[in-house]
């Protein structure tokens, strides 16, 4: 059986969202897609090449980052965490910005993102009208938001983690 890098790229991000970096073992993975652990040296030089790789897909599922056909700076906005929590994900960016906090390296990677992700959000609440100071604070609770929403309501259907979150984002885009 011929199993390929992304292969174990899925197979881990799904450990990723279950149990952590922490939870993401060589020997747990073979077993698990009936592979040698020889096969995860084929496609990766260590472990951390493995968590780097999911990083990276992380980062990239950022909707600020993907071109939008709104020009309604609310609904650009929403985008993001309507994205965020319709991608199926699940504890994933908690697992990784917890472990960002013991990897230098890995939180220099999230703060650069979430820099861009802050001046997307001050530009948009600009966009909405606030003046420079309220737009920074609203992008900061909003970012706290999205960071927090899989934590506060990640047990429950996806249509209600929409509706709470959709309350949230009303709040602090009026």
């Amino acid at each position: 059986m011929s199993i390929s890098r992304d292969d174990w790229i899925d197979a881990a991000w799904n450990i990723l969202g279950e149990a952590g970096v922490e939870g993401i073992r060589i020997e747990q993975l073979a077993r698990q897609l009936e592979v040698t652990k020889g096969s995860f040296y084929w496609h990766f030089k260590n472990r951390q090449g493995l968590v780097d790789t999911m990083i990276e897909r992380w980062l990239g599922m950022r909707e600020e980052d993907r071109p939008t056909a709104s020009e309604n700076p609310s609904e650009r906005l929403w985008q993001v965490i309507e994205r965020g929590i319709t991608r199926g994900t699940r504890g994933q960016a908690a697992a990784l910005r917890l472990w960002a906090q013991r990897n230098p390296e890995v939180e220099e990677k999230i703060v650069i993102a979430d820099s861009a992700r802050r001046q997307f959000f001050v530009d948009q609440f600009k966009a909405l009208g606030h003046d420079e100071e309220a737009a920074e604070i609203r992008a900061e609770v909003y970012m706290s938001v999205i960071s927090a929403e899989f934590l506060h309501s990640g047990s429950r259907d996806e249509t209600d983690r929409l509706a709470m979150a959709r309350r949230k984002h009303g709040m602090l885009t009026r």
